[in-house]
C-alpha cells in the first residue's frame, strides 16, 4: 500500500514480530485485501490497516469469513468510521476485544 513496498521489505519488516502464531506474507494483487474488503461490504475497496478477529475454528476458504469483530486505521473515507481506532484507543479495543474472546 506505500511506494516502497516490495517482497524484500516485506520479509525485512515481518522479523519484527518473534511469535510462530503470526504469519506475514507480500500480496503484491492485494487480493487478499479485497477479500477482506469485500467481505466487510466495500467491494471494490483494498483493507489495510486492519485487525479482524474470527470465532476459533473459522476457516478462509474461497472467501474469508466474516469476523466477530473488526478495527481499522484506514484514513480513507471508505472504511465505517465507528471501527477506527489509533494510537492509545486502538490498543485499549485490541485488549478489550481479545478478553471478550478469550
Amino acid at each position: 500500500m506505500l511506494p516502497g513496498d516490495s517482497e524484500i521489505t516485506a520479509k525485512d519488516k515481518a522479523l519484527i514480530f518473534n511469535d510462530p502464531r503470526v504469519h506475514q506474507f507480500y500480496d503484491p494483487g492485494q487480493r487478499s485485501g479485497r477479500a477482506i474488503a469485500a467481505g466487510l461490504g466495500y467491494n471494490g475497496r483494498v483493507a489495510w490497516d486492519i485487525y479482524l478477529f474470527y470465532q476459533a475454528g473459522d476457516e478462509w476458504n474461497e472467501q474469508p469469513p466474516a469476523p466477530v469483530s473488526w478495527m481499522h486505521q484506514i484514513s480513507a473515507g471508505w472504511a465505517n468510521r465507528r471501527h477506527f481506532h489509533a494510537g492509545a484507543d486502538l490498543v485499549k479495543e485490541l485488549y478489550l476485544t481479545m478478553e471478550k474472546l478469550s
